[in-house]
């Protein structure tokens, strides 16, 4: 089966599945993680193996491909759309394993979750490395068969270190069952995410289930993660992350323009839709998100385009990704912001879906991957000074 079919084929399966994914939203919220329904409803149409390497039995779509995906499930629900991104997304991460430790964690159809920060410990031991820690935040963490941790080497009760004095630090690959997740997520949104902690303590992760994780030199990658895909490191990650806030806005705005064909509100007697402030804030937030949404997959489809010839991002190409992934989730941000007032006393009432998207899409503008501050990052890069943002480095 070609790409082209396994994308169409893809898009049919969120068809299929919408039913199932909406009926589901609200308890979503309720239970605060995703339902065994929607997870399940997610795998079996092939959804979680969009990112995977092909030699390993996944699809290997291009990222634009990905990120259009993305963008149409948060239109159904966000904390599914979130949740299939964060765990499609570590599977780019699955290139710094070594083969047998790919195999391993691919086989089958594996569900990913995981987190970056703050780093754990890893002591080294025969065979491996003895793994401790707590990190936040980690999306689907439920759902998960392999939860990844990254832990920095701590020899002599001190972080080893590289000759260039940076800690040496390693991505652990654990099995679901062998770390405890500790029930705190309680949040203003994106509740149905499941984004609770995950820790672990003293347990062994065998040395090809922790590979070092630092930018490629004299290494490559696994021997499956040779395509372009691979190329992209994971900036197609952080694309993929503002594709989740542009379909919250696009769900906000279908929605507000169905209010508005409806709706009179109190005191005036005239219709919503026939209000020319209503009228002008629907086209504004729309040319939010449509333009936000053309520079984002316009400058992803450009990065993937490069590295299609073999060769990887140019400096200038990560910074204009990180670029449109930061200005693509302020302007969904915006769009929906003007939805809230044209919606009115509707945008208060849960009953309404407005309360929820506005909840969603400002919990989505506080990840660090795509906040304000990374505008300063790439300020930095702009001005010829080194950015504090390490990824760069990717």
């Amino acid at each position: 089966m070609d790409t082209a079919t396994d994308v169409e084929t893809l898009h049919r399966g969120v068809e299929k599945i919408e039913p199932v994914l909406r009926e589901n939203g609200l308890v979503a919220e309720q239970i605060r993680r995703l339902p065994d329904a929607s997870v399940n409803a997610m795998r079996e149409a092939g959804l979680y193996r969009m990112w995977t390497p092909k030699d390993l039995g996944g699809l290997e779509i291009d990222p634009v491909s990905g990120v259009d995906l993305f963008e149409k499930i948060a239109r159904i629900d966000a904390a599914a759309g979130w949740n299939l991104y964060m765990s499609v997304t570590p599977s780019v991460f699955g290139m710094w394993l070594s083969d047998d430790g790919a195999r391993e964690v691919f086989a089958g159809e594996p569900t990913l979750a995981g987190a970056l920060f703050p780093p754990a410990s890893a002591v080294p031991a025969e065979g491996g490395y003895r793994v401790s820690g707590r990190v936040p935040f980690v999306s689907g963490c439920h759902a998960a068969t392999w939860l990844i941790l990254a832990a920095v080497v701590i020899e002599d009760g001190e972080p080893k270190r590289t000759a260039d004095g940076v800690p040496v630090s390693l991505l652990a690959f654990v099995p679901h069952a062998d770390a405890g997740i500790i029930d705190n997520w309680d949040t203003l949104g994106m509740r149905g995410t499941g984004s609770h902690d995950v820790e672990v303590t003293d347990l062994f992760v065998p040395e090809n289930r922790a590979p070092v994780f630092a930018p490629f030199a004299d290494d490559p990658p696994g021997s499956a993660f040779q395509g372009p895909l691979y190329r992209m490191v994971f900036w197609e990650a952080t694309s993929g992350l503002a594709s989740i806030a542009l379909g919250i806005a696009r769900a906000a705005i279908e929605d507000v323009v169905q209010l508005a064909r409806v709706k009179t509100p109190a005191y005036t007697g005239i219709p919503l839709r026939e209000r020319p402030a209503a009228q002008s804030q629907i086209a504004q937030a729309e040319g939010h998100r449509a333009a936000a949404w053309a520079y984002l997959r316009e400058t992803l489809a450009a990065a993937y385009a490069t590295c299609e010839t073999g060769r990887i991002l140019t400096a200038d190409q990560r910074r204009d990704l990180q670029l449109a992934s930061c200005h693509a989730v302020q302007a969904a941000a915006t769009a929906v912001r003007l939805v809230h007032e044209v919606a009115g006393s509707s945008a208060i009432r849960n009953s309404q879906p407005f309360a929820a998207h506005f909840r969603n899409v400002h919990t989505v503008t506080q990840h660090a991957f795509s906040s304000a501050g990374r505008y300063q990052s790439v300020g930095q890069l702009m001005l010829g000074l080194t950015p504090e943002w390490p990824f760069f480095a990717f």
